[in-house]
């Protein structure tokens, strides 16, 4: 989301005229989205994140995400999701975002893929996905690499940003995240799991 006067614009561009902000922050403080129309609840401001521009270049609105799949201290596979049009400018891989695979040596884009079709080039931007090489990568997997030890999990998915004043940001650590990283990489957790020597379960 980015903000010109008093507007705001979602990541797929639509505007958000300032009424409309805060008609949905009076309806998050007024329970709409707790379950429970008569409770209280709280809106949380969160500080805005501008893209690395080395990504912002690839997308045409929305914030890319990666997610670092890790075994203990060990990162194993990952991937970047990036956001379309058509995804409404959210990194959500089920409403046509792209999920590209990421080479854990290099840090760069291997494989791309929407909804299950291969491509190589954004479909907005017309820019070469392939080979793209993904900025403070052996940053991204010192953070990733931590996450899981930080919260008591074995086994996680760290979701990670590029911020363009701060660099690498830990969005959330999810005890069970989706395995669809393996089908957009092609390749399996298990014999990854493996090489490390370490025990799963």
């Amino acid at each position: 989301m980015r903000r010109e006067g008093n507007t705001w614009y979602k990541g797929s561009g639509a505007a958000l005229p300032e009424d409309m902000v805060m008609h949905h922050i009076q309806k998050v403080v007024d329970g709409g989205f707790s379950g429970d129309s008569a409770a209280e609840d709280a809106a949380l401001i969160e500080p805005l994140i501008i893209a690395d521009p080395a990504l912002s270049r690839i997308v045409p609105e929305g914030l890319p995400d990666l997610r670092v799949i890790s075994l203990h201290y060990t990162p194993l596979m990952a991937m970047v999701r990036l956001p379309t049009i058509e995804s409404d400018g959210k990194a959500n891989l089920h409403q046509r975002a792209i999920g590209a695979g990421i080479d854990m040596e290099t840090g760069c884009i291997t494989r791309a893929v929407v909804k299950g079709t291969p491509i190589t080039h954004h479909p907005d931007t017309g820019v070469n996905l392939i080979g793209f090489e993904i900025p403070g990568w052996k940053r991204v997997l010192e953070l990733a690499s931590r996450c899981g030890p930080a919260v008591g999990l074995g086994y996680c998915g760290a979701d990670i940003v590029l911020d363009v004043n701060d660099g690498p940001l830990v969005i959330e650590v999810n005890a069970h995240p989706g395995i669809e990283i393996q089908n957009i990489c092609q390749a399996g957790l298990k014999s990854r799991i493996a090489a490390t020597g370490e025990d799963f379960r």
